[in-house]
């Protein structure tokens, strides 16, 4: 029965171990990047349902919605009768460009634990790892591992996670550090490829794996029409496709979905429903389907940043003409601006427009995408030229 039929029914939520903690959560996660900052009333309603309907993981981070969600989160969870809030777990995270030091941490630590208005987090994140060197700073001495740490033995937090932006076998890598008890990832339909590996070196080693991204930060929710190749039936939905493709995965321990009023939450609930064991067939099947379409998009393994004689950020720009390509340009302007600002410019000063079109990056590509030409389209459309 498609989940979409009027007649399905909000049944039970289904919750699996989360690692070696010892601790049980939902497959789908509340991911709290996603409200209105200017309506708080909408948000804290969107957080209660998901705890009505059994969603039990929540994550935010600092700078999310304006800096508001971890308020609107803390603010509706602390309102839950208290047998209930013993069943919920929080995750969020700090960052090394604003936390570089131990004391960074704690200090940022004990400002989200007011926000939450909670005397522990269950889940605490090195967030937005980008590879090898960046996570050897992050464990070097006096660095933001060690202030997590010490929090985890003051019991300001329970249990210590990355989230990562890093290719599957930089993931793998960090895994067998053994540092980390739960590791959040961007993966989805269109990227799995370039993160399958560290998600199944992490769920070999017995650690718990968090996707996030599952709609493809949005592309997925843009064009109906040729996507539709992913619905199950008619009645379906693409996006319910895109979700169960996570949800059917057995290793994969929680599936974070961004939601941003009660609506979205009961959608999403019925999917996380609709799948009542992970199944394999199901992934592959989906696979096949989208392959079927013969379109590739850009999974930032940074192959072509490797070969480019003008060190462009060549992965970041190709993403960027993806999110054109599926409707979406007012997103990919968006993101341009948070790579150009403050001082870690993401874009280390380059601009598509002083690409050569020496063809390197394609000789490189796994996708074997048209760079090239990318680059010109995405120059011309951010007005860069």
């Amino acid at each position: 029965m498609s989940i979409l039929s009027p007649n399905y029914k909000i049944g039970e939520m289904r919750y699996k171990e989360f690692g070696k903690t010892g601790k049980k959560v939902s497959v789908l996660g509340f991911g709290g990047m996603r409200f209105d900052p200017k309506d708080e009333e909408t948000a804290i309603r969107a957080v209660q349902r998901a705890a009505e309907l059994g969603i039990n993981y929540f994550d935010t981070a600092p700078g999310y919605c304006e800096d508001t969600s971890e308020t609107f989160i803390g603010k509706a969870l602390s309102a839950l009768p208290k047998k209930k809030q013993k069943d919920i777990h929080i995750s969020t995270k700090s960052h090394i460009g604003a936390d570089p030091k131990a004391d960074d941490v704690r200090r940022r630590i004990e400002d989200q634990l007011r926000k939450f208005k909670r005397d522990k987090i269950q889940f605490y994140n090195m967030w937005c790892i980008l590879d090898l060197a960046q996570f050897k700073e992050i464990m070097a001495p006096g660095g933001p591992y060690e202030g997590v740490l010490k929090a985890k033995q003051e019991g300001l937090i329970e249990h210590i996670c990355a989230s990562t932006h890093a290719s599957g076998e930089e993931i793998a890598e960090i895994v067998k550090a053994g540092v980390f008890e739960g590791i959040t990832l961007g993966y989805n339909i269109l990227n799995h490829e370039f993160r399958k590996e560290g998600m199944m070196a992490a769920a070999k080693a017995g650690c718990a794996v968090v996707t996030m991204n599952p709609l493809g930060g949005g592309m997925l929710t843009r064009d109906e029409e040729m996507l539709s190749v992913l619905k199950e039936d008619e009645a379906d939905s693409f996006i319910a496709a895109a979700l169960r493709f996570n949800l059917s995965h057995p290793e994969i321990t929680v599936v974070l979905a961004g939601m941003k009023d009660a609506a979205e939450v009961e959608f999403n609930v019925k999917v996380a429903e609709s799948v009542q064991e992970p199944d394999p067939e199901v992934v592959e099947r989906l696979i096949k389907k989208f392959e079927s379409l013969g379109e590739s998009f850009c999974t930032g393994c940074r192959y072509c940043l490797e070969h480019c004689p003008e060190e462009i950020q060549i992965h970041l720009y190709a993403g960027l003409w993806d999110r054109v390509r599926m409707k979406l340009p007012e997103d990919a302007h968006r993101v341009y601006k948070v790579y150009l600002a403050g001082e870690d410019n993401w874009l280390k000063g380059k601009r598509a427009s002083d690409c050569t079109q020496c063809g390197e990056c394609e000789q490189a590509c796994t996708q074997k995408l048209p760079i090239r030409e990318y680059m010109e389209n995405i120059a011309k459309f951010l007005g860069e030229e």
